[in-house]
């Protein structure tokens, strides 16, 4: 079997050669552990938004995203198995996942904003000032948001027991809950609707 290095195209002490096919810039050590990179954009991410409410609800709302995702792959690998029964609701809940990624960008975006002009470090709401161009009572509407993206992991998940169940119409009954669920969270983001 060959050695990790030979296989990414890095040999030993060839750090800052590029490797065929290798995307221009993309450090030898992504291509040795891609989970490396994906790990110091979190630890980025971390730092700026501290250890107070902000962190919390940006977390609440992405531990939310990840649970959807999760079932949404358990979907897609029944419909690859057995594609009459849960095929038709694949696609509703696909685009669900498309417009909650948008709803964890944006309050990704809103919590940075906040940490940066009230920045928290425990568990009190610290004041936003106006200045700061933020939606009125922000931690309240991040808090909501949390509820309406877990509300749709929720109704996916109970999409793909019913599809499991051979109950296909209540499947698309809760597919379309989960895009309701997810319409509710950009609402209650305050923000303008994407174009």
């Amino acid at each position: 079997m060959p050695r990790p290095e030979a296989q990414s195209g890095v040999g030993p002490g060839r750090a800052g050669v590029q490797s065929a096919g290798a995307p221009a810039g993309e450090p030898w050590w992504g291509r040795l552990a891609p989970g490396l990179a994906r790990r110091r954009a979190e630890r980025r991410l971390e730092a700026a938004l501290g250890e107070g409410v902000w962190r919390r609800a940006h977390d609440r709302v992405r531990r939310s995203v990840d649970r959807y995702h999760q079932v949404l792959e358990g979907v897609a690998s029944e419909a690859d198995a057995a594609p009459e029964t849960a095929e038709p609701v694949l696609p509703a809940l696909e685009r669900t996942a498309e417009e909650l990624v948008r709803v964890l960008d944006d309050v990704r975006g809103l919590c940075l904003q906040a940490q940066a002009a009230a920045p928290s470090t425990g568990l009190d709401v610290p004041r936003v000032p106006t200045s700061a161009g933020l939606p009125d009572e922000l931690h309240r509407r991040l808090s909501r948001v949390g509820t309406a993206v877990a509300t749709a992991a929720e109704a996916a998940t109970m999409a793909r027991v019913s599809v499991r169940g051979g109950r296909l119409d209540v499947g698309l009954e809760r597919a379309a809950a989960a895009q309701r669920a997810a319409a509710t969270a950009r609402r209650h983001l305050g923000l303008p609707e994407p174009g």
